[in-house]
C-alpha cells in the first residue's frame, strides 16, 4: 500500500486532463466522476444536446420519456448516484403490471397474459394461458420434460436451445421468443440461460424439469415481492440535467456540436483532434475556430458508441469487432381513451408475425404518475418496430395507431405522437458478450490512459451503464493518479 499523501494526489488530480468523447449517460457519468475529484474535464458531443438516447418531452401536455424510461431498483450504483444528485425523492416505483403475448388469429391478435414464469418459461405447463398459446399438443410436449433426465449444470448454455430441447419448439417460439425479441431484438438461442435466469441450471438439476425449476425460483421472488423497476417523475432527463449542472459548477468544459475525428499518442498522453463546431452566427465563428484546436489529455474516455470508438482506434492498430445490432423505431402515442377497456397488461410482446409492432407498452398501466397525469380520457402507449430505411415518422405513427386499435377496440384517435430511431444494445446475457467486452478492453487497455464505456460494453440499460462506467473510470483514474511521475 502506497503512503503517498492526500495532498500529492490532489495536486496530481488537478493536473490530470480528461477528455470525454460522447455526451450520453456514460459520458456524463465518466465526466462527473473525474471532475468531482478536481480533474479538469472537457466533454465533447457531436449532437446539439447532451443525454444521448435519454429524451423527455411533453405530448399533449403529458410528460413522457421517448425511449429509455426505467431502471432497476436493485442497482446500487445508480441508486447511489441518484442520492448524490438529490434525485431520490423523484423515484417512482413501477406499478404491479402483467406481461402478455399477442398471438395471431384470423380475427386479429389475441392477447394472452402469461402465468407465473421466468423469461417466459412457465412454472405450470397446464395453466390455461399456456394452452391458449401452444395448444393441447404443445402442452403435452412441454409436460414430457418431467419424464426426461435432469440437465447437468453448464451442459446447455443457450436459453432457446434449452427450452426447445426440454419443452418443445412451440413453447419456445410462443412464450420465450416474444420476450427476448420484443425487449432486445435478440433470439433466445443467443441468450445465456445462466445470466438471463440466475440459478435456473442448479434448480433444474434439483427439480428434474424446467417447470419445476421455475417453480423453485418463484418463491424467492414472492418473498421479496415489490417493484423491481422505477422511473424518475418528470423523466430520465432529470438525471442528465443534474449531471450537467454539477459539471458546470465544477468548471467542466461541455461542448455540443463537436465531433472527435482522431486521436494522436504523445509522449505526455493524448491529443484529441476535433472537427470545428458549426457556427450559427458570426459571433460564434471565433469560438468555433478555437474549439477545433487539438485537446491534450492524460485520460481519454470513449463514450460515443461502438462505431465511433472503432473509427478512432483503427489508426492505432486496434480493430474492434462489433456485432450487428438491431435498430428499432420507437413510437410514443397519446390517444383518446374512447370506449376501450382501461385495464389490461402493462406490456405486450407479439409473437413474430402477429402484429407490425415488436413490443407494446401501456405506459399509464406501468406508471401511476403517467396515468394520473393523462387522466381517464387519454391513453399513453409506446410501440417499437423493426426499423426499415424507407420508414418515415408519419407512416410509423399510423402503423402504431392501427396496432393500438387492434389491441384496444374502441380506442380513439391520436392526439400527439413522437418517433425516435434507436440502436438496441445487446443485453449482458447475450452469449459471448462478456468475452467480447473483455477482449475489447484488453486491446484498449494496452494504451495507457484510454478507456471505453457505454451501453454496447455494459450490456444495455441505464443501471448497467452507470455501474460499468463507474468501475472503469475508477480503474483508470487510480492507475493514472498513482503512476504519473
Amino acid at each position: 500500500m502506497s503512503d503517498k499523501p492526500a495532498a500529492d494526489l490532489a495536486d496530481r488530480a488537478r493536473t490530470t486532463r480528461v477528455v470525454v468523447i460522447g455526451g450520453g449517460i456514460a459520458g456524463l457519468v465518466a465526466a462527473w466522476e473525474c471532475a468531482r475529484i478536481g480533474m479538469p474535464v472537457t466533454l465533447i458531443e457531436q449532437q446539439p444536446r447532451l443525454g444521448g438516447r435519454i429524451e423527455t418531452d411533453e405530448l399533449d401536455g403529458v410528460t413522457v420519456d421517448l425511449a429509455p424510461e426505467a431502471f432497476s431498483l436493485s442497482a446500487p450504483a445508480l441508486v447511489g448516484l441518484l442520492d448524490e444528485l438529490g434525485l431520490r425523492a423523484e423515484v417512482e416505483p413501477a406499478r404491479e403490471g402483467s406481461v402478455a403475448v399477442a398471438l395471431a388469429t384470423p380475427g386479429g391478435p389475441r392477447v394472452v397474459t402469461l402465468p407465473p414464469n421466468r423469461a417466459g418459461i412457465p412454472a405450470n405447463v397446464w395453466a390455461e394461458p399456456v394452452r391458449a398459446l401452444v395448444g393441447g399438443r404443445g402442452v403435452w410436449r412441454a409436460y414430457l420434460d418431467r419424464l426426461r433426465p435432469p440437465l447437468t449444470i453448464g451442459r446447455e448454455r443457450s436459453l432457446g436451445a434449452l427450452v426447445r430441447s426440454r419443452m418443445g419448439a412451440r413453447l419456445r417460439d410462443r412464450l420465450v421468443a416474444p420476450l427476448t425479441l420484443g425487449t432486445w431484438g435478440v433470439d433466445p438461442d443467443q441468450i445465456d440461460v445462466d445470466l438471463a435466469v440466475p440459478g435456473l441450471s442448479a434448480a433444474l438439476t434439483r427439480a428434474g424439469s424446467l417447470a419445476g425449476a421455475v417453480g423453485q425460483l418463484l418463491p424467492d421472488d414472492a418473498a421479496t415481492r415489490g417493484p423491481r423497476r422505477a422511473r424518475l417523475r418528470g423523466g430520465l432527463t432529470q438525471l442528465v440535467t443534474a449531471l450537467t449542472e454539477r459539471l458546470l459548477l465544477l468548471d467542466a468544459d461541455l461542448r455540443v456540436n463537436h465531433r472527435a475525428r482522431g486521436l494522436t499518442r504523445t509522449p505526455d498522453g493524448w491529443l484529441v483532434h476535433l472537427d470545428p463546431a458549426d457556427p450559427r452566427d458570426e459571433a460564434e465563428l471565433s469560438s468555433a475556430q478555437e474549439s477545433a484546436e487539438p485537446l491534450p489529455a492524460d485520460i481519454v474516455v470513449l463514450a460515443a458508441g461502438a462505431a465511433t470508438s472503432a473509427a478512432l482506434l483503427r489508426e492505432h492498430g486496434i480493430v474492434l469487432e462489433a456485432a450487428p445490432l438491431p435498430v428499432r423505431d420507437v413510437v410514443t402515442l397519446v390517444m383518446d381513451a374512447g370506449t376501450a377497456a382501461s385495464d389490461g397488461p402493462a406490456t405486450i410482446y407479439p409473437v413474430p408475425g402477429a402484429m407490425a409492432a415488436a413490443s407494446v407498452i401501456d405506459v399509464g398501466s406501468a406508471w401511476a404518475g403517467v396515468r394520473a397525469h393523462a387522466g381517464p380520457g387519454r391513453r399513453v402507449l409506446r410501440l417499437t418496430f423493426d426499423a426499415a430505411p424507407a420508414d418515415d415518422a408519419t407512416d410509423l405513427i399510423a402503423r402504431a395507431a392501427a396496432d393500438a386499435a387492434q389491441l384496444w377496440p374502441g380506442i380513439g384517435g391520436v392526439r400527439a405522437a413522437a418517433q425516435r430511431r434507436a440502436t438496441l444494445a445487446p443485453p449482458a446475457s447475450v452469449l459471448g458478450h462478456a468475452q467480447r467486452t473483455a477482449a475489447t478492453r484488453a486491446a484498449i487497455g494496452r494504451r495507457h490512459g484510454l478507456i471505453a464505456v457505454g451501453e454496447d460494453l455494459a450490456g444495455g440499460g441505464v443501471s448497467a451503464i452507470v455501474a460499468d462506467t463507474l468501475a472503469e473510470v475508477e480503474r483508470v483514474r487510480h492507475d493514472v493518479l498513482w503512476t504519473r511521475s
